[in-house]
């Protein structure tokens, strides 16, 4: 269309060059020929912009979704501007037609102000397509913000879901470990309880095994025995003495390797018990490690990867202290074990049940600390969910803002799409009105006077039918230009073309104001 209305603009003024040199013949071709190319403009111009103005208003509406930006109500009064000055300019050259060829110059002052008026128009085209291009940027955008929020929500949902099943399962663990301990303690109590009254009961039989049929005997001591052996005159009291002494000592011996199995049984137990904590340990340590991974792997592209990690690593090596802690208890145990022994001696088997007593009250206390460094971890891990949650309230308040903002522009966009398409209908409907206050006879007698150029779009070029007129957004005059129906009628004066010119000037005076 820009094209169409150049090369138009270069073919009338290379015409219009032409005819100022063959204006000095006496002929009067040159006039005809100027004033026909004035019409042939005046129509091309009119037609371009009618066809600019009958665009549909969703064509409107897609090349000016924010009709809200100054720079664009700017471009539209302008257009509506240029519009209004060639359907002024059409009205004055219909009134130059009446009027004497001298007045020559005043056209080429509004040919020029034509000219000034396509270059304007084509610039205020580039500004058009360049808010477009802006515009589809930022809608670009918006779409990649609201992208980003949602899967920011989404990440931050399933971390949520991720901690809340890490502690669920953190605390069925310890549950789990709580009730195994009861039961293993339990179990210690019964089998304590059953090897006492075991011992006890082996301590009587062998009590009565030792009682003799001599009651003397049995409260005699080594050194009263020895004595006997000394002072005995005959071979069988010294052989019966002698097999008493014998008996005793093996019978303390008996009793001492007896003492020594079960306190290696009890240092055996208590080994294994041991073992079995630093092996648990290790399990946990792998766990712990395994959920290091996983976390690591899900939470890589979060920011609240490095807390993590950092928690983890410290859980780590809380872990591994342990671990190390535990294998120094273990190294003390055997030592103790070792020391057992060596030092264990007959006169401290009756202090065994409270040592042991003792021993399981520290386990009892150590348990209990772990149970409360359990505790002080799920209050901290309870605090980071606590943290979380406000996090996400405030993503989710930051979003519902963006949503109403982009709701308020939404409307605001929608009632200037209003007010504009009411401007141009009731603009539409004003530049239609002067053309009905046209008489019949008037028109006739000015389309008689003059012959009008053929249309470039007609296939003769004798025929001298006007082209339909387009008003902008309205209907056609019954299918034909407002004046087609009134040529050929001379029942109006020649006075009556200046009334229509002066009604004419006063729409276009309407129109700019």
């Amino acid at each position: 269309m820009e094209d169409w209305s150049k090369e138009i603009a270069h073919s009338y003024l290379e015409q219009e060059t032409t005819g100022r040199n063959k204006s000095t013949e006496p002929d009067e071709q040159p006039t005809v020929n100027s004033k026909e190319g004035m019409h042939q403009k005046s129509n091309e111009l009119v037609n371009e912009a009618t066809h600019e103005d009958t665009e549909l208003p969703g064509q409107r509406s897609r090349n000016f979704p924010y009709p809200g930006d100054e720079t664009a109500d700017c471009t539209t009064k302008k257009s509506n501007f240029f519009y209004y000055s060639i359907m002024e300019h059409r009205d004055n050259h219909l009134h130059c037609e009446c009027m004497i060829p001298c007045q020559v110059t005043s056209d080429l002052d509004k040919e020029k102000k034509i000219a000034f008026l396509l270059k304007e128009l084509d610039i205020l085209r580039a500004s058009n397509k360049k808010l477009q291009e802006k515009l589809y940027k930022e809608d670009k955008e918006q779409r990649k913000l609201k992208l980003k929020l949602e899967l920011q929500e989404k990440a931050t949902e399933a971390y949520i879901a991720e901690k809340t099943a890490a502690l669920v399962e953190e605390v069925y663990f310890a549950q789990k470990e709580r009730d195994e301990a009861i039961m293993s303690r339990l179990r210690l109590a019964n089998e304590e309880r059953d090897e006492a009254i075991a011992r006890a009961k082996h301590m009587e039989m062998s009590l009565k095994v030792l009682e003799n049929i001599n009651p003397e005997e049995n409260d005699m001591t080594l050194q009263e025995l020895l004595n006997r052996i000394n002072n005995a005159d005959t071979g069988i009291a010294i052989q019966k003495n002698g097999a008493v002494i014998v008996d005793r000592i093996y019978k303390t011996k008996e009793c001492k390797k007896r003492i020594t199995a079960e306190e290696m049984n009890a240092v055996i137990e208590e080994r294994d018990a041991a073992l079995s904590q630093c092996k648990r340990l290790e399990q946990e340590l792998h766990h712990l490690k395994e959920q290091n991974q996983t976390s690591a792997n899900n939470m890589r592209h979060l920011t609240a990867e490095n807390n993590q990690e950092r928690a983890l690593k410290a859980k780590l090596l809380a872990m591994q202290q342990a671990r190390e802690t535990a294998i120094q208890q273990y190294k003390k145990l055997e030592e103790e074990i070792q020391t057992l022994r060596v030092y264990y001696s007959l006169h401290k088997s009756l202090s065994q049940e409270e040592n042991l007593k003792d021993q399981f009250n520290h386990t009892l206390s150590t348990y209990e600390e772990a149970l409360k460094n359990r505790e002080n971890i799920v209050s901290i891990t309870q605090q980071q969910n606590e943290e979380l949650s406000t996090q996400l309230q405030q993503a989710l308040t930051d979003r519902a803002n963006m949503e109403l903002e982009l709701q308020h522009a939404m409307e605001s966009s929608q009632a200037a799409n209003d007010k504009v398409q009411n401007a141009r209908w009731w603009r539409r409907h004003s530049i239609g009105e002067p053309w009905k206050r046209c008489t019949r006879r008037s028109a006739g007698r000015i389309f008689s006077s003059h012959s009008l150029p053929p249309h470039p779009e007609t296939p003769s070029p004798t025929s001298r039918e006007i082209p339909p007129s387009r008003e902008p957004g309205g209907p056609r005059l019954g299918g034909q230009h407002p004046f087609s129906a009134l040529v050929g009628r001379n029942e109006c004066p020649r006075s009556r073309a200046g009334q229509i010119y002066s009604l004419g000037g006063e729409n276009a005076q309407t129109i700019k104001n």
